[in-house]
């Protein structure tokens, strides 16, 4: 009997089941593959909180815990008894690129330095990650870099952001090269998501100006790119109505219908 439940001890506790990144199962002492990020970048590993435990009966794990990272990393615990474990991995904001290893255990105890009784004949599972830095994760693009607008109005660039790796960020989109603009839209890009997007640059003098636009993750500082681009201030009511279309005039509310219908014309000026 005692063999009996001992091998079922064993066979319990001999792998986990990965949700996230990848489905996947991996053994006691194996490796997994867990993807590619960016610097500075925070990745989710999410595992089941449930196995068969003694008797085939459904047994909960206490915790997924983060044992060891490279230098300059964090990690950061799961849950306890969650149904889904999902601990988070953070790289170093300067990493090199290059590939990874981060050790994990997924363990019946409430704390990943206890040392406990297996009440549900879980155990524990030690296992290790690979994980790839690469800066290459991050790709951009702003279409369109000339634009003419009208005193005070909102010149707008079209902004694609996509974001090639398997963790979730922010992205911080501003303009250096417009005095007193100092505007910054921030956006969230899913793993492998694809975003577009605009970002406006509104001057007060008629003036031709090369703003340079910079999308860059807040992850880090070496995730970022930047475009030059051009923008003409123009003060004529061709302009002016041509611009309507991207945003509301800043003249006196009281010319508000006058200018409402100058949008309107815009789309055929």
């Amino acid at each position: 009997m005692t063999l009996v439940i001992m091998a079922s001890i064993v066979s319990a506790a001999s792998a986990a089941e990965v949700f996230e990144p990848f489905a996947s199962t991996v053994q006691d002492g194996g490796t997994v593959n867990l993807g590619t990020i960016g610097p500075g970048q925070t990745l989710a590993i999410t595992v089941n909180g449930v196995a068969p435990g003694l008797g085939g009966e459904q047994g909960n794990w206490g915790v997924l815990g983060v044992l060891e990272t490279p230098n300059g990393w964090s990690g950061f615990d799961s849950a306890v008894f969650a149904k889904r474990m999902r601990a988070t991995v953070k790289a170093d904001p300067g990493a090199a690129d290059g590939v990874y290893t981060v050790k994990f255990i997924l363990t019946e105890c409430e704390s990943k330095d206890e040392i406990c009784e297996a009440k549900h004949g879980l155990g524990s599972v030690t296992f290790f990650g690979t994980i790839r830095v690469s800066r290459s994760v991050l790709a951009t693009a702003v279409p369109t870099t000339e634009v003419t607008t009208g005193v005070n109005q909102p010149a707008r660039y079209t902004v694609v952001i996509e974001n090639r790796g398997n963790a979730n960020d922010v992205f911080e989109i501003s303009a250096e090269g417009v005095p007193a603009w100092n505007f910054k839209k921030s956006v969230h890009v899913p793993a492998g998501g694809r975003l577009n997007t605009f970002y406006e640059i509104a001057v007060n003098e008629e003036k031709s100006y090369l703003p340079t636009i910079t999308i860059k993750s807040i992850s880090s500082d070496e995730l970022k790119q930047s475009y030059d681009v051009s923008l003409v201030s123009k003060s004529d009511l061709a302009g002016d109505v041509r611009a309507t279309k991207n945003g509301v005039l800043l003249f006196p509310a009281i010319l508000e219908p006058l200018y409402s219908l100058m949008g309107i014309l815009g789309y055929v000026v």
